[in-house]
């Protein structure tokens, strides 16, 4: 079944009852471009939806690499005779359904709605796992305030997440129960779009997981898989880890796979069939790493599925580092020829299945308009390798 794909990056937002879509062609630009961190999730005959064309130079850079290109549909068009296969199932890619001539049979947006929320997330986890008991659902600014007061002092705060939104564009940490204008900006746009929030302790996190996996039909989890994800100190997404060996993720794998397997029985008892991702991490627990299995769940594929899609179809050997990239940090060469130049030896190279590699083009469009994000693939024996040519990458190329 030849499938088309497309990253509707703003899913977790448009989720929410009050959602209010950006507004101008810069703001929409910076969600409609994320769509070419989908590209490599294409096999031959799949397609990828994109807002405007490729340019010939990131083609026969990839051809140059020695990688295979995937067929691009630029909107409007799509290819009626493929199935539409999005990021995640809300009311746009519902209507982009019904112009397949095989639409997919996607679970109800009801059924989306409810799962993909965080209220939903904490009782599950409590439901399967025994949850995390300071959490607190809040529906009013002034109800979050007055909860602030009675909680005992933190040192390291607390993290507010909206009911619907992923944890760079839905949460926000608190750092004091007296907040700064902009945690109160941010808190009033929570609550203007959104009907409640969920407040928990900020955890000294030692490392950020993700569990993926699809929910069958029959409600058991196939295809499960477990990354680590680099994160900044406030959760926010650098990258994605994967690995031929990950041999610092071993003492976390049975429960993991038992925690995506129970979700996925839960998840199919109410009607959502389709990929999943769950987020856990490992904190220091008074000097002891402790796992929480079940951070937030996502029913939709994870960001990263195009890059971890490529690594695998690259071989799967050693590490590779997904690794995003703010473009105006970014002093990049002219032209992708001299990007690689630049680079030198930590350039991709397909005979060693090595180096560096751009997964989106740095350039868009016949103004080489540069698109908000980058993304490159780091490419290495292990992890060791890949953050040090992470870090040589970064010594050359941020401003």
């Amino acid at each position: 079944m030849a499938r088309e794909y497309l990253l509707n990056a703003d899913f977790d937002l448009s989720l929410r009852p009050r959602w209010r879509p950006p507004v101008g062609e810069a703001a929409r630009r910076r969600i409609t471009d994320l769509a070419w961190h989908a590209l490599f999730l294409a096999e031959p005959g799949d397609s990828v939806l994109v807002s405007e064309p490729a340019s010939s130079d990131f083609i026969e850079y990839l051809d140059r690499s020695g990688i295979e290109a995937p067929a691009l549909t630029v909107e409007p068009d799509h290819r009626s005779g493929q199935t539409l296969s999005p990021f995640g199932w809300n009311a746009d890619a519902a209507r982009r359904n019904r112009r397949y001539h095989r639409p997919f049979d996607h679970p109800p947006l009801d059924t989306i709605t409810h799962v993909n929320g965080r209220r939903f997330s904490a009782r599950l986890e409590d439901e399967l796992f025994g949850g995390d008991h300071t959490s607190s659902e809040i529906r009013t600014e002034a109800e979050l305030l007055e909860r602030l007061a009675e909680l005992p002092d933190s040192p390291t705060g607390w993290v507010l997440k909206s009911e619907h939104g992923n944890a760079s564009l839905g949460n926000r940490r608190l750092r004091s129960r007296d907040l700064a204008a902009g945690d109160l900006k941010v808190i009033r746009r929570f609550f203007d779009e959104d009907d409640t929030v969920v407040l928990e302790p900020w955890r000294g996190r030692l490392r950020d997981l993700c569990a993926t996996f699809t929910v069958a039909e029959t409600g058991g989890a196939v295809k499960i898989s477990l990354h680590e994800v680099v994160n900044t100190a406030d959760g926010a997404l650098i990258g994605d880890l994967f690995e031929e060996d990950p041999a610092p993720l071993a003492e976390w794998r049975s429960s993991m796979n038992e925690a995506a397997t129970a979700v996925a029985g839960r998840l199919a008892e109410i009607g959502y069939v389709g990929p999943v991702c769950i987020d856990a991490f490992v904190w220091d627990d008074d000097g002891h790493p402790r796992l929480r299995r079940l951070v937030d769940l996502n029913a939709r594929r994870e960001m990263s599925a195009g890059a971890s899609t490529l690594w695998r179809r690259l071989g799967g050997r050693g590490a590779a580092y997904w690794r995003f990239f703010n473009r105006r940090k970014l002093q990049l060469p002219d032209s992708y020829e001299e990007f690689g130049k630049a680079l030198g030896d930590d350039a991709y190279d397909a005979a060693r299945g090595a180096g560096v590699l751009a997964t989106a083009p740095f350039w868009l469009g016949p103004g080489r308009r540069a698109p908000a994000k980058a993304a490159m693939l780091l490419l290495g024996r292990n992890r060791e390798d890949v953050f040090a040519l992470d870090r040589r990458i970064r010594a050359l190329l941020e401003r």
